[in-house]
């Protein structure tokens, strides 16, 4: 009968199930990559904000207006205050340092509260030039034609009011424009500069009509430049 010694069986099991070096956590080439991947894509991501925060703090002070400013106002620097933004250098603006360029200028146009303060929209002089006068149109919202705005040329038309008279021509500069039809009388307000001589007759005029003329040269954009 063969004997069978289990302790020296059991022995020889457990040195051969402990013998040499534990085996630690060996990824595959596959998944090194993608851990390689996954930090490289980690990276951008940590560089890309650091970029955007850097960034936020590339502002520039400049000028807005704080109040609505009509065409032909003097600007004060009352009318302004600094602001911190972050604009394309191409973007027109004036800079918080050169306030001594807009104050005390005429604004050529109507300028909206919150409007960032630009070179462009003021001049030295006032609007209404030696010479010339500034009269109020009024015109069926109708008849008002596209493309009128500030700054505009135009010719006035002053229909007679018989036929013994005869049509009268002028022509002028918008200086102002309503913003609509009003809600009384259902017309639309014009200020247009006009030669001083036609003054009288444009402003008794009953039944008056525009036209917008090739813009031509202003000369308050002369004034500017």
């Amino acid at each position: 009968m063969a004997v069978i010694d289990r302790s020296a069986a059991n022995v020889t099991l457990d040195s051969s199930s402990t013998s040499g070096e534990p085996r630690g956590f060996r990824p595959t080439s596959r998944r090194r990559a993608r851990i390689a991947l996954g930090a490289a894509l980690a990276a951008v991501a940590i560089g890309g904000n650091l970029l955007v925060y850097s960034s936020l703090d590339d502002t520039t002070g400049v000028l807005q207006v704080v109040r609505n400013v009509r065409a032909g106002e003097m600007i004060t620097s009352a009318d302004l205050r600094v602001v911190e933004v972050d604009v394309d250098p191409t973007v027109p603006t004036v800079a918080s340092d050169q306030i001594g360029l807009v104050v005390d200028q005429y604004a050529r146009v109507y300028i909206t509260s919150g409007s960032l303060m630009v070179p462009q929209l003021v001049q030295p002089n006032p609007l209404v030039s030696a010479g010339t006068s500034v009269v109020a149109v009024e015109i069926r919202p109708t008849r008002v034609p596209s493309g009128l705005r500030e700054r505009s040329r135009v010719m006035i038309v002053v229909l007679p009011s018989n036929s013994d008279d005869d049509v009268f021509v002028t022509t002028g500069r918008v200086v102002a424009r309503g913003d609509g039809a009003d809600n009384v009388t259902g017309v639309f307000g014009l200020s247009v500069e006009i030669p001083e001589a036609d003054a009288a007759r444009v402003a008794a005029g009953d039944d008056v009509r525009v036209a917008v003329l090739d813009p031509g040269t202003d000369p308050a954009s002369e004034a500017v430049g």
